[in-house]
Order: C-alpha cells, then sequence, then structure tokens
C-alpha cells in the first residue's frame, strides 16, 4: 500500500519522542513492505533538518499568535487547511503519491488529511496522548483569558479525529478506552493501542567505559526533549532543590531539555547549589545518548505530566541501569515496575530520598531482564498498529 504519513515535525533526523514515534512508525509499515511517505507541517524555527516537501509555519503567517507558542501545533491545523500556499503544497503532494491510507500523527492536520485524501483513502488517527488535557494543565500554570474556549476547541478537534476516522491508534490502553468512550458514532469504533518503545541499545561496551571513567561522582542522568512539562516534572520531583546532592555530585542533564531546565519554576529557589549540580550536556547523537545513560548510575524519570506513555522509559528498561521514576513514568510499561533495579515514588520527598539511596549503593550490574526488554522494542509495540492498517488497507503490500 501506499501510505501518506502527516506529522507535525519533520522526521529526516529524529531527537525527540515524537518525532522518534513517527519515524519508527514508518520503519516498521516500511519494513512490512508498503510505500510511505512523511510530510510534516512544522514550526520553522524548532527544526532545520527537513523534508523536502515539509511545510514551514512560522510568525510570518496571520495563523501564528505570539502569546500562546505552546499552541503552535494546534494553530498548524488551520495554517495547513487555510494558507493558499500550504495547502497547495499538501494538495500536489497528495494528488502526485496517491496515498491509500493517511496516518496522521496528532489531530491537527486530521481535517487536512480529509480534504485531500478524498471519499476512497482511508485514514488514521495516530494519538500521542490526549492533547485538550496536556494544553490545559499547561494553561493552569502560565494562564490565559481564553483558556476555556481554546480548551474546548482543542478537545472538539481531539473527538472529531476520534469520530471520523476509519482506525485511530492510542499509546496505551487507558488512552484508547477514552476514544472509543467519547466517539459515540453509529459505525463501529475500529481502535489498537500501540505503545512506544525503544531500539536495541547499538552503543560499545568500549564508549561506556569510556564515560563511567570520566564521571568522577555515581552519576544520575535525566533525559528529555525541550518541553516545558517535562523540565517542570524534574523541579517538581526535586522539591525544594538539589541540596541533598553533595558537593562534586552533578545530575548529568541530557537532550534539548537544556536549553529550558533553568528557566523552568523550581530551579530559582536555590538557583546557586541548583546550577553547580547540573551537568548540562544538550542533545546527542543517539549511541552517544546510549552511551551516556547506560555509564549513569541511575536514570531519573520524573514525569509527573502528560498522557500517553513515555519512551524515555523503555530507553531506560533498556540501559539496565538502576531507574527511580514516578508512577505515571510507567503508563504502558507497567511490567518493568516491580524489577529490584526501578524505584517507584510519587511524592518529592520520596523521589529524592531513592535517588539518595540508589547513589550510596554500589552500581546496579544485573541488567532488566530480556524477556522485559523485548517486549517494549518498537517492533512488538506498533506491531498491532501494522497488522491494523494491513486490515484497513486491505492488503499488505
Amino acid at each position: 500500500m501506499r501510505i501518506l504519513q502527516l506529522t507535525s515535525y519533520p522526521t529526516v533526523n529524529p531527537r525527540h519522542g515524537g518525532q522518534i514515534r513517527c519515524a519508527q512508525i514508518a520503519t516498521e509499515l516500511r519494513n512490512a513492505g508498503h510505500e510511505v511517505k512523511a510530510l510534516a507541517v512544522y514550526v520553522d524555527r524548532d527544526y532545520s533538518e527537513i523534508g523536502e516537501d515539509d511545510v514551514p509555519f512560522g510568525s510570518t503567517s496571520t495563523f501564528w499568535h505570539d502569546d500562546l507558542p505552546w499552541l503552535s501545533d494546534y494553530f498548524s491545523g488551520s495554517f495547513a487547511a487555510n494558507d493558499a500556499s500550504a495547502f497547495s503544497t499538501l494538495s500536489r503532494v497528495g494528488r502526485n503519491f496517491a496515498p491509500e491510507v493517511i496516518i496522521v500523527e496528532h489531530p491537527w492536520l486530521f481535517n487536512v488529511a480529509r480534504l485531500i485524501g478524498g471519499d476512497s483513502v482511508k485514514i488514521v488517527y495516530s494519538s500521542h496522548n490526549i492533547e485538550w488535557r496536556l494544553k490545559d494543565r499547561i494553561f493552569a500554570r502560565d494562564g490565559h483569558p481564553r483558556r476555556s474556549e481554546l480548551i474546548a476547541e482543542i478537545r472538539d478537534v481531539e473527538i472529531e479525529a476520534a469520530k471520523m476516522a476509519d482506525l485511530v491508534v492510542a499509546c496505551t490502553p487507558d488512552d484508547l478506552e477514552y476514544y472509543e468512550g467519547v466517539a459515540n458514532v453509529g459505525k463501529r469504533f475500529y481502535g489498537v493501542a500501540a505503545g512506544n518503545g525503544v531500539e536495541p541499545f547499538s552503543c560499545t561496551d568500549e564508549r561506556v567505559d569510556q564515560w563511567r571513567d570520566f564521571f568522577k561522582n555515581p552519576m544520575p542522568v535525566f533525559v528529555s526533549s525541550a518541553h516545558l512539562p517535562n523540565a517542570q516534572g524534574f523541579w517538581d520531583m526535586m522539591s525544594p532543590g538539589l541540596t541533598f546532592l553533595r558537593p562534586g555530585e552533578e545530575v548529568l542533564v541530557v537532550g534539548g531539555v537544556s536549553s529550558i531546565i533553568l528557566q523552568a519554576p523550581g530551579f530559582s529557589r536555590f538557583a546557586d547549589v541548583n546550577l553547580s549540580r547540573l551537568n548540562l550536556a544538550g542533545p546527542r547523537d543517539k549511541t552517544e545518548l546510549q552511551a551516556l545513560v547506560r555509564a549513569s548510575h541511575v536514570v531519573l524519570l520524573p514525569i509527573t505530566d502528560g498522557e500517553g506513555s513515555n519512551l524515555k522509559t523503555a530507553e531506560a528498561l533498556e540501559s539496565g541501569c538502576s531507574i527511580v521514576g514516578t508512577s505515571k513514568a510507567f503508563r504502558g510499561f507497567e511490567a518493568g515496575m516491580t524489577l529490584s533495579h526501578v524505584h517507584i515514588a510519587d511524592t518529592a520527598a520520596d523521589f529524592r530520598a531513592a535517588v539518595r539511596r540508589v547513589l550510596d549503593r554500589p552500581r546496579y550490574m544485573g541488567g532488566t531482564p530480556q524477556a522485559v526488554r523485548s517486549r517494549f522494542y518498537w517492533k512488538e509495540q506498533l506491531r498491532p498498529m501494522v497488522e491494523a492498517v494491513e486490515r484497513l488497507g486491505g492488503g499488505t503490500a
């Protein structure tokens, strides 16, 4: 089958979780024998590596809102459908590629998919989380006079996608149950859960050993993208600050979150101490990131917000290191919660205490059992989606 994948970010060189999930979905569908073309409508200031047909959206557009930067993905839907140049590009790609199935990642471009797909094309709504809940919690922190109005609009967009899609793909069974409940349509609801996952680590033991030798003290690592709730979750679970770490001990912060973690609420109360106990490593290539995580003493998963499932949890389990995480971090990964090297903590006091205990113990060397790790490889996690798309399209190639 020919499958067009509409995304909210380029997938040429995936780095953050959403990009990685989209790229892995395309990979698994190609591995199953299908022709997949990915097409993004993306925020131009956020990405430099793009596909040849990807459509930029930015502050020069009349659909842009400077006062609502965290809703740029939502406004990109109106831009894609109503901006003449953007819609022309999307329509041209649709005509030339002639997809039999369109997969819409997130609900924002669902209306555009219907417009360019026509009556004969099957449309898949691939959800990454329950968006209106996530956006509402961001509003709750920052406030805005249009909060209620905008959240109602976002919820309507999401529900419409669930109602109109030929197939709904959710990250967790709970998300799928939500969509089935709100769809409430006369036709039979067709949906599957296909969680986030991880690739088997390919970093070398030599590189891992080099990083372990470089670290002067047992190193906690926090890996995340430049998404405000991720940075806020870190400080929520480290409250009132990193004062529980000893002089010379640091948290290694890896990924895009390095650029925002000092601006997030929670940093400033003990700013001097916090700054002295942070090592901001920034984004790293895939294998280097894997080596850093595997070389750490403990992986931190301070997830307090968001929906869906967190692929950083799958990476932490693949690393085989000790893990301190919240219950929310293990949505979709419940099989890992009872492992001896996994420590669940849902209050700041418990989280900090668990990190301290792990740092004071010898490094855990037992690893994560292969039977658990293999359950969370992308091939296994996305298998239900691939099979459902094939049933929807009526063929395997």
